[in-house]
C-alpha cells in the first residue's frame, strides 16, 4: 500500500506512471480491507473492479469513493494498454489524494475491526 504511494510521489516518473501507482496504492488499501474480513476475489476478469466495490460493504466507503475508483480504473486501463499522455496534473492530483484517503481509512478501519492485524 505506502509503497506504491510513494512511487506515485516521485517527480521524476510520467503522470501516468505516478497515476497508475496511486491507483494501484487504493486497489491495494481496497483488498486489505477485504482479505481482513475474510475474503478475496478469483483472479479473473474484472476483479479488481470487484474488490474496489467491496470498499461500500467493507470499511462502509461512502458510492461517491467506489465511483471515482471506478472512473479511475477506466483511465489507468486506456493509460496503460491503449495510449500514453492521458492524465493531467489534476487528476493525479485527484488519484494520489484518494489513495491517500483510503489507505488512512483502512488503516483507522482495521484499528477498530481488526487490531490484531496491525503490527
Amino acid at each position: 500500500m505506502h509503497r506504491d504511494l510513494s512511487d506515485a510521489a516521485v517527480d521524476a516518473v510520467s503522470e501516468d506512471r505516478r497515476f497508475e501507482a496511486a491507483f494501484n496504492a487504493a486497489r491495494s488499501a481496497a483488498s486489505v480491507a477485504l482479505r481482513a474480513s475474510g475474503y478475496r476475489t478469483a483472479t479473473q476478469l474484472g476483479h479488481h473492479l470487484k474488490t474496489i466495490e467491496s470498499l461500500e460493504l467493507t470499511i462502509g466507503a461512502d458510492a461517491s469513493v467506489v465511483h471515482k475508483l471506478r472512473v479511475f480504473s477506466k483511465k489507468r486501463n486506456a493509460t496503460s494498454y491503449d495510449s500514453a499522455g492521458n492524465i493531467s496534473a489534476g487528476e493525479l492530483d485527484q488519484a494520489i489524494e484518494l489513495a491517500t484517503e483510503l489507505q488512512q481509512n483502512v488503516i483507522a478501519w482495521l484499528r477498530n475491526k481488526h487490531p490484531e492485524l496491525l503490527d
